[in-house]
């Protein structure tokens, strides 16, 4: 191991080390701050809605389709939202919820939600601030993953929607790309 990697793994203990030395009400406070630096050090458009407590960007989610994501600390929770699929086909309600469920079973991280009243389907993601808080570096790993999950469940919806495709045939593709990346590393 070198020095240098010796002495960030020694400096990142001690911040956490310092971190857990805050009340509970400063977590918000230190992973919103810690939010606003990572977003402004991507480069990318967003903007920044202090007293909500939220960063909303657009990301590309499909071919030449784009979606807003939003990134918010509710509840002693940080967020992730995106909403996969706007307006879609009344007709097509229970393959959407056939869909969703199949979906949330396998799942690790996040639920998709059909919301009927928006009709639109959405991937949400939570985690508790205090990881975010302790490791810093958890937020863009968990924008990433969130990123990346969204375009599989909006590939998957817009399977669905635009070729008609059968739930169960949707998850099974879906399940053998996941399989696949994770034994490729991916």
């Amino acid at each position: 191991m070198s020095k240098n990697s010796l002495k960030n793994k020694i400096k990142f203990y001690l911040i956490r080390i310092y971190r857990l030395t805050f009340a509970s009400k400063k977590h918000k406070e230190v992973v919103w701050k810690d939010l606003k630096i990572m977003f402004s050090s991507l480069g990318c458009k967003h903007g920044i809605y202090e007293r909500e407590k939220y960063i909303e960007t657009s990301f590309l989610i499909g071919e030449d389709v784009i979606a807003d994501y939003y990134y918010l600390i509710y509840e002693d929770y940080f967020h992730c939202r995106v909403d996969v699929l706007k307006d879609y086909p009344e007709d097509l309600v229970t393959e959407l919820f056939i869909l969703s469920t199949h979906l949330n079973n396998v799942l690790n991280i996040g639920v998709v939600v059909v919301d009927v009243k928006e009709n639109a389907v959405l991937y949400y993601e939570k985690k508790p601030l205090l990881v975010p808080f302790l490791y810093n570096g958890n937020l863009h790993a968990q924008l990433s993953g969130h990123y990346k999950t969204s375009k599989d469940i909006y590939a998957a919806f817009h399977r669905l929607v635009q070729e008609n495709e059968a739930p169960a045939i949707i998850i099974a593709d879906l399940l053998s790309k996941w399989n696949y990346d994770y034994d490729n590393g991916n």
